[in-house]
């Protein structure tokens, strides 16, 4: 109960952050000539999702996932610790690249041309790949309250600067997102003294499969988060012309979003337990432990869809202050594709402890075709946006859901494969 309390209290604050944040902006940029800033601001919380949070989530959770197994296995935790550093520098450097590459193309239309946005951008990305290696480290560990302090320290030092310039009426929006971007590393840096390492042991832990595991969680980790969060981006650059209407959309899928932040906490403590017991051969405790989690996430999500459709259009026009009320049809499909989401995201884990990360990356790039390739459909951009969001991530689901389903099945615990 503890460390449920931690997570849960530190996802609280860091949820709490990332939704004040579009709240703010939302109230400071208001006037429809301000659209265009609005837009940008909530394509950038957005894009770090995709590109920082998305990539370097397959970080932390190899790093967990290796950590743990060399744990069980009473192997020395320092080579892996340092093998992962190097593969999230490596990934941080292959994104400054993308980034760079895509402003002239397609980014700086998205971002409303401002190259302080841009800026910000790219010290998020820095930030998240300090901080989701070091949760990595601590989670693989099972030493979750340091890993609830860096939830505590990204979302205070993401919220109370927005409040700060909100206070003083600051209108540039460069600052708005420097200040959200700044979180990750300060979180980082904050739990610095706590990544201490067990002594080094006789036996060195085998980090020879990482960066292939890698390769594969990241591939389908980064298209998790583009199923999760691209929609409103793309209807923003479909619009050109109405980003009045673009803004709405986006403000209410960031609020139908909220259940995915209350199961964040589940995939921290359930990785690292799942590799443990993948290590050791304990069969019955992974089925078990799936199918207790998938009976939350059930409840969760379902009150979080009765909870957008009954509460949504109040809360958007009210709390992001959206230029009208959204329909509560809208906000409960949104909802429904973020139950959807989180369904996947639980089997995913699974997966991963028995060595499936391939059948993840290929669940994902199926579901991301279907996506791309309704969301760009001719009509209207949100009628497409939508029913991309509900189409994308089933597929992933039945195919991630499928190979669950065929690998535990066995009676004998399944053996890891890359």
């Amino acid at each position: 109960m503890h460390t449920a309390v931690h997570l849960g209290l530190g996802l609280g604050v860091l949820g709490a952050a990332g939704y004040a944040f579009v709240a703010i902006v939302g109230h400071v940029f208001e006037t429809p000539a301000e659209a265009g800033a609005l837009g940008a601001l909530i394509s950038l919380y957005l894009i770090v999702n995709i590109v920082g949070a998305g990539v370097f989530a397959a970080v932390e959770q190899e790093t967990s996932r290796a950590v743990s197994s060399a744990a069980a296995r009473g192997e020395s935790l320092r080579p892996i610790v340092r093998r992962a550093a190097l593969l999230a520098l490596a990934a941080f450097g292959g994104l400054v690249v993308l980034v760079l590459a895509s402003w002239p193309l397609v980014l700086s239309r998205v971002l409303d041309g401002q190259v302080g946005l841009l800026v910000a951008l790219l010290v998020a990305i820095a930030g998240c790949a300090l901080v989701y290696w070091a949760r990595g480290v601590l989670g693989g560990q099972q030493r979750f309250p340091a890993y609830a302090r860096t939830l505590y320290v990204e979302g205070g030092v993401r919220l109370l600067p927005c409040v700060v310039l909100l206070i003083v009426a600051v209108q540039q929006p460069a600052a708005y997102g420097l200040a959200f971007a700044l979180g990750s590393a300060v979180a980082a840096l904050a739990v610095a003294p706590a990544l201490r390492l067990p002594p080094a042991g006789d036996v060195q832990g085998d980090t020879s499969g990482m960066g292939r595991s890698l390769a594969y969680l990241m591939g389908a980790i980064a298209l998790s988060q583009m199923l999760a969060n691209l929609a409103p981006v793309v209807v923003t650059y479909r619009s050109p012309g109405d980003l009045v209407t673009a803004g709405v959309f986006g403000s209410t899928f960031v609020l139908a979003r909220i259940p995915l932040f209350l199961f964040a906490p589940v995939q921290a403590v359930l990785l690292p337990k799942l590799s443990a017991a993948a290590a050791r051969g304990e069969h019955d405790e992974l089925v078990q432990r799936l199918r207790q989690v998938l009976l939350v996430v059930l409840g969760v999500g379902g009150a979080g869809v009765l909870g957008c459709a009954l509460l949504g259009p109040w809360a958007a026009e009210v709390l992001f202050n959206t230029a009208f009320a959204p329909s509560a049809g809208m906000i409960a499909l949104l909802g429904v594709a973020t139950l959807i989401m989180m369904l996947a995201l639980v089997v995913q884990p699974t997966l991963v402890a028995i060595g499936r990360q391939r059948l993840v990356t290929i669940g994902w790039i199926a579901g991301s075709i279907v996506f791309l390739v309704v969301v760009v459909l001719p009509g209207d951009p949100i009628t497409m946006a939508l029913a991309a969001q509900l189409a994308g991530p089933a597929v992933v689901l039945a195919v991630l859901g499928g190979g669950a389903v065929r690998a535990l099945a066995a009676p004998s615990p399944t053996t890891a494969r890359r």
